[in-house]
């Protein structure tokens, strides 16, 4: 149902539970009875509390989950909607300012330059990738806004960063259920190599070619926290390793055996790239095995063979092809295991990566896990998205990635 304000302002009505949400400071609103009602064609609805102007969201009536996003919570909202193009501009600048000033990019020349929600640009993600600017947008609204959007963004870096970037460095991708790769705005190119540098470490990037484009820049300040329990480890167990920055990183930090474990042969491929790109790497030192975690680890434990630490970073859902499984729940089963092959001192670095697991029960099932399965493991320290990647307060969903480290009991 929507309302006319006596400024001719119309407003729609939204779930109680949505407005208690917004209140709090969280930016969706998501498919339901009330922003059913929501006509497709516009661009910006105002939604009302008890008949009141309350919120300004940018609508999104293609997306199959959030139907709008929360662009302002006070103010002239008819003026805002007029200004919608100078308020986004300002709010990019912001964005690529903070960023420009920030002390990791000294160690590191991928990060993000906007980080959605949490930077106020709802939908919307833009990586930094040594020179090449990747936009991802997450919502159909900003097709409308498209080329102003990168006008100003590149405009931004250019003044920010002292670049010279052009329209060829920029990178476009719809995240999207289809999963497409990202398309360059230069018609020439359909997809480039690009080399990009993580605490002295080099890796291999593939923009054009696939979904992901090789490495996690969210993961990148939890690797940087990693380093001292690194450096005090002489063996690294990688689950789930995709391209292999944490193994990488340990071998860089001087580590004397790592094992990488992931079902990929491209992934395990793409990461034998990665180590031969960095020629100070003692290539013996590593192995990869093609293989699942759950056989990985049984045949470990039958070799007993033991590392002072593991990373398990799986994915919240994946198939062998053979059946699917669901992240949180097959701690389970794997958990146990990393217990039998980890050495005396050794620790264990779990991560959960969805928005739909929070911190709070991530800690408690694996907790009812190490009681359960009477395991000589406690949980010591939390971790979560940081440095680039801000967490917003009021939204637990952009604080997909949590990880706790675990060691034996004394």
């Amino acid at each position: 149902m929507y309302h006319t304000t006596r400024q001719q302002i119309k407003t729609y009505d939204i779930h109680p539970t949505s407005i208690k949400q917004i209140q709090k400071g969280h930016p969706w609103i998501t498919v339901d009875k009330f922003s059913e009602n929501f006509h497709p064609k516009e661009r910006f609805i105002v939604a009302s509390n008890r008949k009141r102007p309350f919120a300004l969201l940018l609508h999104d009536p293609t997306h199959k989950f959030v139907r709008a996003r929360v662009w302002a919570t006070d103010g002239n909202f008819q003026k805002q909607m007029k200004s919608f193009k100078n308020d986004l501009a300002k709010r990019i600048r912001v964005a690529i300012n903070k960023r420009a000033k920030a002390p990791y990019k000294k160690e590191r020349n991928h990060y993000y330059l906007i980080f959605a929600e949490s930077d106020q640009i709802p939908g919307v993600n833009v990586h930094f990738l040594n020179g090449e600017i990747l936009i991802q947008f997450y919502m159909d609204f900003w097709n409308q806004y498209q080329d102003y959007f990168i006008q100003t963004l590149l405009k931004s870096i250019n003044e920010n960063f002292n670049l010279d970037l052009t329209y060829e460095n920029i990178w476009i991708q719809k995240r999207s259920l289809a999963k497409e790769p990202a398309k360059c705005l230069d018609p020439n190119a359909s997809f480039k190599h690009i080399t990009i540098n993580e605490f002295g470490v080099d890796y291999k990037v593939t923009l054009g070619k696939f979904y992901d484009h090789g490495i996690y820049t969210d993961m990148a300040s939890i690797r940087k926290k990693m380093e001292k329990q690194l450096k005090a480890s002489e063996s690294l167990l990688n689950l789930y390793s995709y391209t292999g920055a944490f193994s990488l990183y340990a071998l860089q930090l001087g580590l004397k055996k790592v094992t990488s474990v992931d079902l990929s042969e491209t992934y395990l491929n793409w990461l034998e790239e990665n180590i031969n790109l960095n020629t100070v790497l003692e290539k013996d030192n590593h192995e990869s095995k093609m293989t699942s975690t759950l056989e990985a680890l049984n045949e470990l434990k039958d070799k007993k063979e033991k590392y002072d630490f593991i990373i398990s970073d799986p994915p919240s859902s994946s198939s062998d092809g053979n059946k699917r499984s669901n992240a949180l729940q097959d701690y389970k089963e794997t958990l146990p295991l990393m217990e039998q092959v980890l050495s005396e001192k050794g620790q264990i670095l779990a991560f959960i990566n969805t928005h739909k697991c929070s911190m709070r029960k991530f800690e408690d099932k694996l907790k009812r896990i190490i009681e359960s399965k009477k395991l000589n493991l406690k949980i010591v320290n939390k971790y979560y998205l940081s440095e680039d990647c801000p967490y917003k307060k009021g939204f637990p969903e952009g604080s997909y990635l949590k990880g706790l480290l675990l060691k034996r009991n004394d």
